[in-house]
C-alpha cells in the first residue's frame, strides 16, 4: 500500500490524474446513455483502479516473467476476440460518430473514379475526411478486407510488440496493455470505430522506435525526414507529439540542416498529396475539398499561438524520456481539452458533453504517453 500511497505524494501523482480526468470525462458523457448513473459507475471505476494498483504491487512484482508473458499474450487475445466481437457487433450505420464512413467512403469515391476528398460520411453532407494520403494508404488494406475498424485490431497488437520491445520487459509491458484495455476511452474508440487513437499510436510507436536504437537527427538525418514525412502525412495532431521530441535536437542542426529538415518534409508531404491537388485542374477541386479545411475549420489564432508557446517551453525542458513523455501527454491533454472549450466559446452555447460541439475523443492521443510514463516510473519490483 505503500507504493500506491506514494503516486499520490510524489509528480507521478500528475500522470494518475491525466489518465483518471481522461477516463472520468468519458464515464460522464457516455455512459448517461445507457441510461446508468454516470457518478455511481465513475466511483466504482476510481474504486477498481486502487485496487489494481494495489495487486499489481502486490502480485505483479513477484510473478515469475514467464508467466506474465503468458499472462500478457492471453489479456492481448482475449482484447482482440473483444474488438472483433463489437465490430461484428455493432452496425457502423447506427453510430454517431463518422470516422469510420470518412475513411471508406474516400476510398469508394477513389475506387469509382470520383474525387475522394469530396465523398461526405454517413452522417452529414458536409462532413468529409480529414485524414491525409499516408493515412489513408495505411487503412486501405482494412478497407479492401471489408472493414476499416479491422485497424484497431492491427494497431493494438503493434502497440502490443513495440511497448514490449521499448520496456524490455513483460512486466512494464503488462502494466502499460492493461491500464489501456482498463480505459473506457479506449473501448470508446473500439465502440464507435474510431481511427484517432490508432494515428496516435503510429506516431507513439515511431517516438519508440528512435529512443531505443538510438536514432537522432544527427546520426540518422534521412531516415529522420523520411518518418517525420510519414507522420505529417496522417494528420496534423501527429504532428505535435513528434514535433516535442525532435525540438531540441533539430536546434543543434548546422544552418544548412536546419532547412532542409522542414523543406524537405513539407516537400514529400506535398507529393503525397499532388495527385489530389491536380485531380482536376478546371475546376482545381482539391481547394474546395481538401484535408486541411476539416483539421483547421475550428482554430482560434489566439489560443494556438498561446499553446505554440507553452509547446516550445515544454520541448526544450524535458531531459529523459520520462519527462518527454510526461511532457507530451499534459501537453496533448490541455491542447486538446483547451480545443472543446473554444469551439464551445465560439459557438456560444454547449457543453463539454455536447455532441454537436464538442468532441472529447481527441484527448485518448495523450493516453499512449500517459500511460509510457506511468509504466517508466513505477516501480514494479521489491
Amino acid at each position: 500500500m505503500k507504493k500506491v500511497w506514494d503516486l499520490f505524494r510524489t509528480n507521478k501523482s500528475t500522470q494518475l490524474i491525466v489518465f483518471l480526468l481522461i477516463n472520468s470525462l468519458f464515464i460522464l458523457k457516455y455512459v448517461p446513455r445507457l441510461e446508468i448513473n454516470s457518478l455511481s459507475i465513475l466511483a466504482l471505476y476510481f474504486i477498481l483502479i486502487l485496487a489494481i494498483f494495489v495487486l499489481f504491487y502486490k502480485y505483479l512484482a513477484i510473478a515469475p516473467e514467464k508467466k506474465i508473458k503468458v499472462l500478457y499474450w492471453s489479456v492481448l487475445g482475449l482484447a482482440l476476440i473483444g474488438i472483433f466481437a463489437i465490430l461484428y457487433i455493432v452496425d457502423p450505420y447506427t453510430l454517431r460518430i463518422d470516422r469510420w464512413s470518412a475513411l471508406s467512403f474516400f476510398w469508394d469515391s477513389f475506387l469509382e473514379g470520383q474525387y475522394p476528398y469530396a465523398a461526405h460520411t454517413h452522417l452529414r453532407i458536409n462532413s468529409f475526411t480529414s485524414s491525409f494520403p499516408v493515412w489513408l494508404c495505411i487503412n486501405f488494406p482494412f478497407y479492401l478486407m471489408g472493414d476499416v475498424g479491422y485497424e484497431l485490431l492491427f494497431f493494438l497488437v503493434i502497440t502490443a510488440i513495440a511497448i514490449r520491445y521499448y520496456f524490455g520487459s513483460y512486466r512494464k509491458a503488462f502494466f502499460f496493455l492493461f491500464l489501456l484495455l482498463i480505459s473506457p476511452a479506449y473501448w470508446y474508440e473500439v465502440g464507435v470505430r474510431s481511427d484517432s487513437l490508432s494515428n496516435g499510436l503510429f506516431a507513439f510507436m515511431i517516438i519508440l522506435w528512435f529512443i531505443k536504437t538510438n536514432r537522432t537527427l544527427a546520426n540518422s538525418f534521412l531516415l529522420s525526414i523520411l518518418l517525420c514525412s510519414a507522420v505529417a502525412s496522417t494528420r496534423f495532431s501527429a504532428i505535435i507529439p513528434i514535433t516535442l521530441f525532435l525540438l531540441q535536437p533539430y536546434l543543434h542542426l548546422s544552418l544548412k540542416q536546419k532547412i532542409i529538415f522542414p523543406v524537405s518534409i513539407i516537400g514529400i508531404a506535398f507529393l503525397f498529396l499532388a495527385p489530389f491537388i491536380f485531380w482536376d485542374t478546371n475546376t482545381w477541386i482539391f481547394f474546395i475539398h481538401n484535408p486541411f479545411m476539416a483539421q483547421t475549420g475550428n482554430g482560434n489564432i489566439y489560443f494556438l499561438t498561446i499553446m505554440i508557446v507553452f509547446g516550445v517551453f515544454l520541448a526544450i525542458r524535458w531531459k529523459n524520456t520520462s519527462q518527454l513523455f510526461a511532457y507530451i501527454s499534459i501537453f496533448m491533454f490541455v491542447f486538446m481539452l483547451g480545443s472543446q472549450f473554444v469551439s464551445i466559446t465560439t459557438a456560444g452555447h454547449g457543453n463539454l458533453f455536447s455532441d454537436a460541439i464538442s468532441d472529447i475523443s481527441y484527448l485518448t492521443l495523450a493516453l499512449p504517453y500517459c500511460l509510457a510514463n506511468l509504466t517508466d516510473n513505477f516501480d514494479l519490483k521489491n
